[in-house]
Parts: structure tokens; C-alpha cells; sequence
């Protein structure tokens, strides 16, 4: 078999790909600006924004989008392409010239290659920048329309009613009003717990300042109590007042803050932050960060399995059309993401572990496809 030969055919499937691609793609980012316009630019609107504030929020929400536009538009573009292929009977041909469906498929998985670096760089780079971006135009945005009518608006960096478990240093901090701005926090309550989740110290005290230095963030806690409990029987042992106290706390103050977020709304740089601080693979409230977390690094790998989903249903005896091999796929994969909601699910509420939890519909699929690849080969 002739090298040029195949290296024609590797261009020409490419090609074939890459016009298939770029029109799903295309056409997704139309229906995404459609749809975020509608329900994007009355919010906005009503805020008294400018159109630039306006059209900045919609391009940015696009590149946040990438990470679901991309692989939709791959597995519908590989789809596509290889089921025109076997219905035009170039796959037979290719195959009786003794290509391998490993090899004839190999610029397609050297696109999904590609295309799951670029979400891995999308998710670590773009995304993050775009979706800190988004959340200061919206609060901005907020805080000039309520500003303009006479309201109190909280200013960014403030936050009030915060609860953060940090469950690596064993303590929970309950705080009435946090000023990332202003380095302060009012009504600050922290508990400290031992290794069998037993309450050993709590710091009560009516404000606390905090600022970084080399070391770490330094607490410092004015006007309160440190009381003192015997871990065995839980009972108080020493309750003394103080006017300043500093502990050897280094709790990151804007990790609590990001606390008061939904995870959704945070992005990889600031939910691996919160993550790692919280732990990895916490319970309780924290489970939904970490998930997030989780989720974000093991969205690439969905790259690779759309392309071992759609092989099996594109080579398939009979001149079939390929939007049926479309249709059986796509429905496969919305299947796939119900799997991922169904187990996200579990991972926020903490029932399975968050790393397990994310990773569990990729594996699965896994499975099921590269079984299938090994027959159609």
C-alpha cells in the first residue's frame, strides 16, 4: 500500500471532518447567543447596562460555553463524516485495500486528542478568566443600578452570614459580615475539632482583622472569649476573655468568601483554591465545590469518548443514511450526560466521593465503547 496513499486519504477525512465541524459549531454558537440574548440582555437591560457591557457578556459566555459546544460538535461531526463514508462504500474500499479501521480513523483521534488539550487549556486559562469576568460585569452592573435609584448595595469583596468548613485544619468558622476589602470580619465564631471530630476550642469574638504576609494569612481576634473543652466528656474547662488574641490560624479569608458562591458560578482557578484548602473530598457542604472541581478536570476526556461512541454507529453494515447514525448517537450521548447530572448528584451531596462521582459516566462509557471498537476492528 502506497504511503502517499494513505496520507491522501488521512487529508481527505480531515477535511471532511473539519467542514462538518465547523458548521455544527457554528451553529451551536448561533443558538447559544440566541438563547443567552434572550434571557441575558432584558436582565440587563432593566440595570440600565450599556450595549458594550452587554455584547462583552455575551462573547465571554461563549467561551465559557466551549466546553459543552466543543465535544457536541465533534461527535456529530465524526459521526456525520464516517456514516457518509460507509454509505458511499469508501470505508469497504479503504478496508479491502488493507486499512485498518484503526488506522483509517487515526486523524480522528488525533483530532480528539487535540481538541481534549484545548478543553484542558480552555478550562485552566480562558474559562476561568471569562467567568470571573462575567460575575464582576453582572455585580457591577448591579451595584450602578442600585446605586442610581438611592439603594444600599454590599460592595464586592463583602459578604455576609459566611459558614466555612476547613476540613483539613478540622475548624468552622461562622462570621456575621466578611470585608475582603476592608480586612476585617464581624461576630466571628470558630470552632476547632480534634481528629475524632470532637470539639476541643472555640473562639468567639465580636470582630477580627486578617491580612497575608510571607507565611500565610494572619488572623487576628479582638473582644472575645477562648473557651477550652474536654474532648473525652465535652465539658468547658477554661473560658477566658481576651482583648487580642492571635491563633496560629492561616485560613484563607477569600476561600471563605467564595463560600457564599455557587459552585457553578466559580471558576477552576478559584474552586481548586477553595478545594484545596476544604479538602479534596470533603462531605457537607463542601462536597459540591470539590465535585465542581472534579468535574472540570474530567470534562476533556469526553473528547475521546464521543469518537469511541461514534465509530461503532457509524461503520454499520447497509447503505444507512447517516443522520440516522446521528440521531442513535446523539440520543447515546444525552444519555451520557444524564449519567454525569445523575452522578454529579451523588457527588454534591457526598454520598459518593467527588473524584469518583466525576470520573464514573467517563468510565462507563469506556467500557461499553472500547469493547465495541475491538469487534468493529
Amino acid at each position: 500500500m502506497s504511503f502517499d496513499l494513505v496520507r491522501l486519504l488521512d487529508r481527505y477525512i480531515l477535511a471532511e471532518w473539519a467542514k462538518v465541524f465547523a458548521l455544527a459549531l457554528l451553529s451551536f454558537v448561533g443558538l447559544m447567543l440566541l438563547s443567552d440574548g434572550y434571557n441575558r440582555i432584558p436582565e440587563f437591560l432593566a440595570l440600565d447596562a450599556g450595549w458594550g457591557t452587554i455584547i462583552a457578556y455575551l462573547l465571554l459566555g461563549l467561551v465559557r460555553n466551549l466546553s459543552l459546544l466543543i465535544p457536541i460538535s465533534l461527535l456529530i461531526s465524526v459521526i456525520f463524516v464516517l456514516a457518509t463514508m460507509n454509505r458511499n462504500q469508501e470505508i469497504a474500499a479503504a478496508r479491502a485495500a488493507g486499512i485498518g479501521m484503526g488506522r483509517l480513523t487515526a486523524p480522528l483521534w488525533a483530532v480528539g486528542g487535540l481538541l481534549a488539550g484545548l478543553l484542558a487549556l480552555l478550562n485552566a486559562v480562558l474559562v476561568p478568566d471569562a467567568l470571573e469576568t462575567m460575575n464582576a460585569l453582572q455585580e457591577e452592573a448591579q451595584f450602578a443600578a442600585l446605586k442610581a435609584k438611592g439603594g444600599n448595595a454590599i460592595p464586592r469583596g463583602q459578604a455576609s452570614s459566611v459558614s466555612f468548613e476547613n476540613s483539613k485544619a478540622r475548624r468552622l468558622w461562622l462570621i456575621s459580615n466578611l470585608g475582603l476589602s476592608t480586612g476585617q470580619a464581624f461576630e466571628v465564631v470558630v470552632h476547632a475539632f480534634d481528629a475524632n471530630q470532637r470539639e476541643v476550642r472555640r473562639i468567639s469574638a465580636r470582630f477580627a482583622e486578617f491580612r497575608k504576609t510571607p507565611q500565610g494569612w494572619r488572623w487576628t481576634f479582638r473582644e472575645g472569649r477562648d473557651l477550652r473543652f474536654d474532648p473525652a466528656t465535652g465539658s468547658l474547662m477554661a473560658q477566658p476573655r481576651f482583648q487580642e488574641l492571635t491563633p496560629d490560624f492561616n485560613d484563607d479569608p477569600e476561600v471563605m468568601f467564595y463560600s457564599t458562591k455557587e459552585p457553578a458560578k466559580l471558576s477552576l482557578r478559584e474552586v481548586s483554591r477553595f478545594v484545596d484548602q476544604a479538602g479534596f473530598n470533603p462531605g457537607g457542604p463542601n462536597a459540591a465545590y470539590a465535585m465542581r472541581y472534579h468535574a472540570i478536570l474530567s470534562a476533556p476526556a469526553i473528547c475521546l469518548i464521543v469518537i469511541a461512541v461514534a465509530i461503532p454507529f457509524s461503520v454499520v453494515p447497509g447503505r444507512i443514511s447517516p443522520m440516522v447514525g446521528v440521531a442513535k448517537t446523539f440520543g447515546l450521548f444525552l444519555g451520557f450526560y444524564f449519567l454525569t447530572s445523575f452522578c454529579a448528584a451523588f457527588g454534591e451531596s457526598g454520598a459518593l466521593p467527588p473524584m469518583v462521582a466525576a470520573w464514573i459516566p467517563a468510565t462507563l462509557v469506556a467500557c461499553w465503547a472500547f469493547p465495541k471498537l475491538k469487534s468493529v476492528n
